[in-house]
């Protein structure tokens, strides 16, 4: 045998030897199949506790925003005789404030309005940050009329005294105006009790936490609560928004 014809076969060995060695690592088609089967397993898994966890953080973040805006109120008490915010009012014939602005100056933050979770705007026509939560103004202001928005101009807020247990009198919760009804972006500020039929510019519960809410006390407890522990199948219904 040749010098070249040796020097051949050992070529052609080295070369079978690494074709086997890259058959032997290659994945075969049913192996490709299963991990991409396991992948899709575990992202279906994985997927959903990531989004609760995303939201869990935002309801937090929810309730600090309620929370710090149940302590503007106490301190707003404090400073009016222990009467709670006007419903809304006018200043001036270009100037309109909600409740929300009466109680803005004991926090200075308006960043505190918008709840991370709701599918709503946050600015309005103006470019004024908005109000994700609805205010308890059929109870906590007086002669408030739902099927008249005007009255809730310069209404004057309820004494603390007249309130039987604050701890179980609703102040704020998460909103959402009613479908059909006005403003069409379906912002409210203000929360229907459940006795009330729908009206134009106020609200109902926007369950956009869990389905749930946060639900802000008047003794400035907040927590996360479903419809059913406050809002529907109540004895009396409106046992959760009224005075006594």
């Amino acid at each position: 045998m040749s010098h070249k014809q040796s020097c051949d076969r050992e070529q052609l060995s080295v070369v079978q030897r690494r074709a086997k060695v890259s058959t032997a690592q290659a994945f075969t088609l049913i192996e490709l199949l299963v991990v991409i089967a396991i992948i899709a397993v575990l992202a279906a898994i994985l997927f959903p506790v990531f989004a609760q966890a995303r939201e869990k953080a935002r309801q937090t973040s929810c309730a600090s925003n309620m929370r710090q805006m149940g302590l503007a109120v106490q301190m707003y008490l404090q400073d009016y005789d222990e009467r709670f915010p006007l419903a809304a009012t006018a200043p001036t014939p270009t100037t309109f404030l909600n409740w929300h602005h009466l109680v803005d100056p004991y926090v200075k933050n308006k960043q505190i309005w918008v709840c991370p979770s709701a599918n709503l705007p946050i600015k309005n026509i103006y470019g004024d940050l908005v109000c994700h939560y609805g205010y308890n103004a059929y109870y906590l202001n007086e002669g408030v009329d739902v099927s008249n928005i005007y009255t809730l101009n310069n209404a004057p807020g309820t004494a603390l005294a007249g309130i039987s247990a604050p701890t179980q009198c609703t102040l704020l919760v998460d909103t959402r105006g009613i479908d059909g009804r006005q403003p069409a972006n379906h912002l409210s500020t203000y929360i229907l009790p459940p006795s009330q039929p729908d009206a134009d510019y106020w609200g109902r519960p926007d369950l956009r936490h869990t389905q749930g809410v946060v639900l802000g006390l008047l003794d400035s407890h907040v927590k996360w609560a479903p419809p059913g522990r406050f809002y529907t199948g109540q004895t009396p219904p409106d046992a959760w928004f009224a005075r006594d």
